[in-house]
């Protein structure tokens, strides 16, 4: 068998194994990353958006105040998906970007 005659002989598969698994867990939490911190920055839309909800709605003030707080717990919920998927190096990534530093 030639693969006992390699240098690891057997036991290169499992070596094999073990660096693929690490591999797809970090590409797995590159992406977990990358896709919170999309989600942190995405739900901070919603704060140009409540200009337009009560200039542009031709509705009345309880609702748009209905659609303001709807709009503004969806925000929370995105951020807090975001939170959880990027982790605490996510979360202090976006801190450091931020404009408000300080």
């Amino acid at each position: 068998n030639f693969s006992s005659k390699i240098v690891g002989g057997p036991t290169l598969p499992k070596f094999r194994r073990a660096l693929l698994g690490r591999i797809r867990e970090r590409i797995s939490r590159r992406m977990r990353f990358i896709a919170g911190v999309a989600l942190m920055g995405v739900s901070f839309l919603v704060y140009p958006a409540y200009s337009l909800i009560i200039l542009l709605l031709p509705f009345s003030k309880e609702i748009k105040v209905g659609v303001i707080a709807a709009a503004s717990l969806l925000s929370w919920g995105v951020f807090s998906a975001g939170i959880y998927l990027a982790g605490r190096e996510g979360y202090d990534w976006l801190k450091r970007l931020s404009l408000w530093r300080r």
